[in-house]
């Protein structure tokens, strides 16, 4: 029996892989068997907060396709996977952490929760 209130709920581990695809590929390929994250040429000229936000989601598509890696990624790793400035980096993850766009693990990783994945397509569109 249908509800009317059905298309309210959502279950919060699923993720609209056809709007990460959209999102990601522009900017990056993912080596499904070194699971690297591979930049195109978009990636270059995109500012720092967008790389993070690439890189986040590039991670969070991998454990969504059964890649064995691990979704939330420390500064370090962000900084060393992205290649981004240790000097930019740092507050650039502060501050969309303080915007609630990403969410912070007990071990202080850094991820994209799922909600986020809409504002982060509006931020990229928007530069």
């Amino acid at each position: 029996m249908s509800n009317e209130l059905d298309d309210l709920f959502v279950d919060g581990k699923e993720i609209d892989k056809k709007l990460v695809a959209e999102i990601l590929s522009p900017y990056v390929k993912i080596d499904k068997n070194t699971c690297e994250i591979r930049p195109l040429r978009p990636w270059n000229d995109a500012k720092a907060y967008i790389k993070i936000l690439i890189y986040l989601l590039a991670r969070k598509a991998m454990v969504a396709w059964g890649l064995n890696i691990e979704e939330a990624a420390t500064n370090a790793q962000i900084i060393n996977d992205t290649g981004i400035k240790r000097g930019t980096a740092h507050p650039a993850v502060r501050q969309l952490y303080s915007d609630k766009i990403l969410e912070q693990t007990k071990e202080k990783k850094y991820y994209m929760p799922n909600y986020s994945i809409e504002k982060v397509k509006s931020m990229i569109s928007q530069g």
